[in-house]
């Protein structure tokens, strides 16, 4: 019998057992690998790790980030039964078929590969993560596209729909009814691309369907408006709505199974000029939540968000839009904070993914379980910490705040533009200045920029409204040793753009990195809150004590290359007017740092 992997890193002297320790207990607050959180800690690399896990199979390690499956290999599978097995073709040699494999052990799917190729196999191990996603790049995005329009043709002659039983509907499964795998093949073809939302969107003579991927919707396909009827009959049915109902808004969840991992979605229905408009919130519960390290945080800011939550009792809110990352931020900070002698409560709406260890409740408005009564019947179940999953109006804000008085540490959430904007949002609510300024000890704003793909980013000469950006933003970083020379000798650096590859898949951007700013609550903050101070006053009292506006740290990563300069400007706002001399080209000199 295979030893457990701790156990295994441990007797080859990979790790210690005080490393080991202290990944279990980081593992017992989130549902990420063991494997994973080891890297991530900096314990093993994952070439080692790769290499002892083979070794514990007895097979061979298989980076795929140095070997691309070849298409010669990848030819003798269809993509289902890849995605079944969780394999992969890597590699064929003569009448040797080398297959990636999440279980190298798993001598079924061996066997079955070698009666379908007719081939000898030999398993590897590759790192899970890698393996699924060079099954989506091989298979995944491509199979619907290829088959969509023998569904459509075939679905414009059928209208019946069937109902699955409530454990979960399988994206996976084939089905008879042409509508049925139409919106399974999106679903899934939204899930493996990664997208966080699905929009079906009907127009007058087609229906628009839209993924949201690393934050902006791409428009991946129309289908006749013909099928609207059958297709939002079939999303309700999913999500066990009521399908005679479209004179009013709904809203549901469907739990769903790809690949074999659980999927929860989250289903929005609105009634349109032309029909009912649908939008689908995907929640991944495979995708591991990540520790604070992982969040895009620089060092100060690290420093300053770990000294706010580890205060005692106060008010601490993270503020930004809809899918800015908020929610992941919290829970990394409960991760953090959770013992066995704390305990920690949530309220939330709804439970986006399950956190081992803290007791978490959601709300539920239909029955009058509102945030602030669920709150006020947390307060009585004993809390250390508590965390709400939005504050929505001042009966909401005025308990929290309350409760923070009372010895509890309240995290939060608030929509706002920055962090200074969240005294005056609260105010408007009806809190209490005095209230608010001895309970609110820090709020941190947040956004999510995308990341250039590194294989294609060149150097960009900036354009004359670029240059006249870079300048007036780099003058107000002078404190930045890494900028000042440039400020004191006219020098702008460079600036990057990316043309598009195929690794990025002609988008140019490749992932998404988080930018903040962190207002602490100091004396002189609190007084200007008591005072109802303007935003302006505010944002000078928190200066004096280290608060930087978000749009300096998005300019750093302009300026380090990690984002373009219109990427962090779509995203984050930058001051547009610059007094009565604008900059020509003429007057900078553009050059490398």
């Amino acid at each position: 019998m295979r030893k457990r992997l701790g156990e295994f890193l441990i007797t080859n002297r990979l790790i210690t057992k005080e490393q080991l320790d202290e990944a279990s207990a980081m593992q017992k607050g989130t549902p990420a690998p063991l494997s994973r959180l080891l890297i991530s800690l900096g314990h093993i690399t994952e070439e080692k790790l790769m290499s002892s896990l083979a070794a514990q199979f007895g097979v061979s390690p298989w980076n795929f980030a140095e070997n691309e499956a070849s298409p010669e290999a990848l030819q003798h599978l269809p993509g289902s039964i890849c995605r079944m097995y969780q394999i992969c073709p890597v590699d064929l040699r003569g009448d040797l078929l080398i297959l990636a494999m999440q279980n190298p052990n798993d001598l079924e799917a061996i066997d079955l590969v070698r009666n379908l190729c007719g081939l000898r196999v030999e398993p590897v191990l590759p790192d899970r993560e890698r393996l699924l996603k060079a099954i989506e790049n091989a298979y995944g995005a491509h199979q619907l596209t290829e088959n969509m329009d023998t569904l459509v043709i075939g679905a414009l002659n059928k209208a019946r729909g069937k109902q699955h039983g409530k454990e979960g509907h399988n994206l996976d499964e084939e089905e008879e009814n042409e509508i049925i795998r139409i919106v399974n093949g999106l679903l899934s073809d939204a899930i493996r691309m990664g997208a966080s939302d699905v929009h079906v969107e009907p127009r007058l003579e087609k229906i628009d369907i839209r993924y949201r991927i690393d934050g902006q919707l791409q428009k991946v396909r129309e289908l006749p408006v013909e099928f609207l009827p059958m297709i939002v009959t079939r999303l309700k049915i999913m999500a066990e709505l009521d399908i005679v109902e479209f004179r009013v808004p709904q809203d549901g969840r469907v739990a769903a199974v790809i690949d074999g991992r659980d999927v929860d979605m989250r289903i929005s229905v609105l009634p349109n000029h032309h029909g009912q408009r649908i939008v689908l919130r995907i929640l991944d519960k495979s995708v591991s939540l990540k520790s604070m390290e992982q969040l895009g945080f620089t060092e100060k800011n690290l420093h300053t968000f770990r000294t706010l939550i580890k205060k005692p009792y106060g008010m601490i809110l993270v503020s930004g839009p809809t899918g800015s990352g908020k929610t992941t931020t919290l829970y990394a900070s409960l991760i953090e904070l959770k013992k066995v002698t704390t305990n920690i409560m949530t309220c939330e709406d709804p439970v986006e993914y399950e956190l081992a260890g803290i007791n978490q409740s959601q709300v539920n408005d239909k029955v009058g379980l509102t945030f602030a009564a669920q709150l006020r019947a947390i307060l009585r179940q004993d809390p250390d910490i508590i965390l709400v999953g939005e504050i929505r109006d001042g009966e909401t804000a005025e308990t929290a705040l309350r409760a923070s008085m009372t010895g509890h540490l309240v995290l939060s959430t608030l929509h706002c533009n920055d962090s200074p904007s969240a005294v005056p949002r609260l105010l408007d609510m009806g809190v209490d200045p005095f209230l608010l300024s001895t309970s609110l000890i820090g709020v941190m704003s947040q956004r999510l920029l995308r990341v250039l793909c590194p294989h294609c980013r060149i150097e960009h000469q900036p354009n004359e409204e670029e240059i006249g950006i870079l300048q007036h933003h780099i003058a107000g970083m002078r404190d930045d040793p890494a900028f000042a020379f440039a400020v004191e000798r006219g020098v702008l650096p460079s600036i990057f753009e990316a043309k598009g590859c195929a690794a990025c898949a002609g988008k140019s951007y490749k992932g998404r990195t988080t930018v903040h700013e962190i207002m602490a609550v100091t004396g002189d903050v609190a007084k200007a809150i008591g005072e109802r101070a303007q935003i302006d006053e505010l944002r000078e009292a928190a200066g004096r004590y280290g608060y930087r506006p978000m749009y300096e740290e998005a300019m750093k990563l302009v300026l380090e290359g990690k984002t373009s300069l219109s990427e962090a400007t779509r995203v984050v706002f930058f001051e547009s007017s610059f007094g009565n001399e604008m900059p020509t080209p003429t007057d900078l000199r553009v050059a490398a740092v």
